[in-house]
């Protein structure tokens, strides 16, 4: 802090003891702009000056600091008024006091739900996040501005916020996999079930060939590619949106990196945590207990939770809490699922064939899929053959249908497939499912299933809430 001061401070003597300079002569026109060097706006990419905006930081439960937030959004909306001209008749030393303490009050903390980690960690350095480039980010979300052969499409309408950022059926419209939640997007190490890009800003196009050739044509190859080019022309287009650009980004145009950074940028904000898990969790860590009890549970049950159970009526706290203990001890123990889900996030971030992929030989050149299809030369592995990323656990509930097939309606025949249905003939079949079999099932009894169905309904969260409410 004592060094942000001396910073300010250097910075600040220079500017007060500089000699007088002449005003421009009255009616000089201002400096022309060499527009016609900026490149095209499909391509344009070039670094900006980002107009002054308010950042966002995410405070984490293992920050000091979160108990202290209120809700989500803090320090929302604008600032006090005056806190920009705060600095103003102090002394030097003051002035720089004032700037950190008012820089301090302008940044908007986000309160990160119960039980999830700091993303910030997983924030590129090129996008830091402001509340400008989350207002434009949501605004391009939600606009129907994704050209699809004949059809308009928003992000929403496959991303759908009711059905906790994904849809209702098997797989996406025109595509092959089923549509994976956008809840806690932020924590993912790379995206898509297939894991072909890495950072969020990745997701809407890779390449700056993508705004020209993708997107444009009359098929509808764009709903399974997911490189949505003619975004950036459509924004291009739009008065308002041009508008915006300029005052989030100083940009006269659109440009396809702005975009990904603003679009990546609200997906960031889409948590979701503060589960009927993590309060019995956080029961479990301040009793500094071994293992997760039913005596956690009735602690963090209240009377919505068990309602969102769905037990009926003449199951009380103490039998579901005794119930969810029990889920939990499987899922760690017995079942194994802790093997692939595990963490805070529930998911290793890895890949494997669960027995729904290829299992006779190696797929023709050029037809495979999966991880595998993906992988570089020189790092392609046989367990990668029909394997599909892990997804997590959290907010299952709200996400159904379930695997990359979407053919799992609900998640009692999720766990009955582990239980019953796995291919142990596969060759490719994830090490971690074979070594968890005996003699081709996990031997769970229909007791042992719906306790670990209703664990799983425990990891549903509280989705944080919007900004403007």
């Amino acid at each position: 802090m004592i060094r942000m001061f001396l910073a300010l401070i250097l910075v600040l003597l220079p500017a007060a003891c500089q000699r007088a300079g002449r005003y421009p002569a009255p009616g000089a026109a201002p400096e022309k702009e060499a527009k016609d060097l900026a490149p095209p706006p499909h391509w344009a990419w070039l670094p900006v000056h980002p107009r002054p905006d308010l950042p966002i930081r995410f405070v984490a439960e293992a920050n000091p600091e979160w108990d202290r937030l209120p809700k989500f959004w803090n320090h929302f909306p604008e600032p006090a008024a005056g806190m920009r001209t705060i600095h103003l008749g102090h002394s030097p030393l003051g002035a720089a006091a004032a700037l950190v303490l008012a820089d301090a009050a302008e940044t908007i903390k986000l309160k990160v739900p119960r039980g999830l980690p700091d993303p910030s960690p997983l924030i590129p350095e090129a996008n830091p996040p402001t509340f400008g480039r989350w207002q434009l980010g949501k605004m391009i979300f939600a606009a129907p501005l994704l050209k699809a052969g004949a059809d308009t499409y928003a992000c929403t309408s496959c991303h759908q916020p009711g059905h906790g950022y994904t849809q209702p059926r098997n797989v996406s419209v025109g595509g092959t996999v089923n549509t994976l939640s956008l809840l806690n997007v932020a924590y993912n190490r790379r995206q898509f079930w297939d894991g072909r890009v890495g950072a969020l800003e990745e997701t809407l196009a890779q390449y700056l060939d993508d705004e020209r050739r993708a997107g444009l044509a009359d098929d509808y190859s764009v709903l399974v590619t997911h490189r949505w080019g003619g975004l950036v022309k459509v924004l291009a287009e739009n008065r308002e949106a041009r508008e915006e650009f300029q005052r989030v980004f100083g940009i006269e145009q659109p440009t396809q990196d702005a975009v990904a950074k603003a679009v990546a940028t609200y997906l960031r904000t889409l948590l979701s945590g503060d589960s009927l898990y993590d309060r019995a969790e956080a029961e479990r860590v301040r009793h500094q207990a071994p293992e997760l009890a039913a005596t956690h549970f009735i602690g963090a049950l209240d009377e919505a939770a068990l309602r969102a159970l769905d037990l009926g009526p003449k199951v009380g706290k103490l039998e579901a809490a005794a119930r969810l203990a029990q889920g939990a001890r499987l899922f760690l123990g017995k079942a194994r699922c802790a093997v692939c889900h595990g963490g805070p996030l529930f998911t290793d971030h890895d890949y494997h064939n669960i027995g729904l992929g290829e299992k006779d030989s190696l797929p023709p050149l050029g037809e495979e899929t999966s991880r595998f299809a993906r992988v570089p030369i020189g790092l392609k592995e046989a367990r990668l053959i029909g394997a599909w990323r892990t997804p997590t656990l959290r907010n299952l509930p709200r996400t159904a249908p379930y695997f990359h097939d979407g053919k799992r309606r609900n998640l009692r025949e999720v766990v009955a497939f582990f239980n019953l249905h796995v291919d142990w003939d596969n060759p490719y079949l994830a090490p971690a499912l074979r070594d968890a079999g005996h003699e081709g099932r996990l031997d769970l009894s229909i007791d042992d299933v719906d306790a670990i169905v209703l664990f799983l309904q425990a990891l549903d969260g509280t989705r944080t809430e919007d900004a403007s409410s």
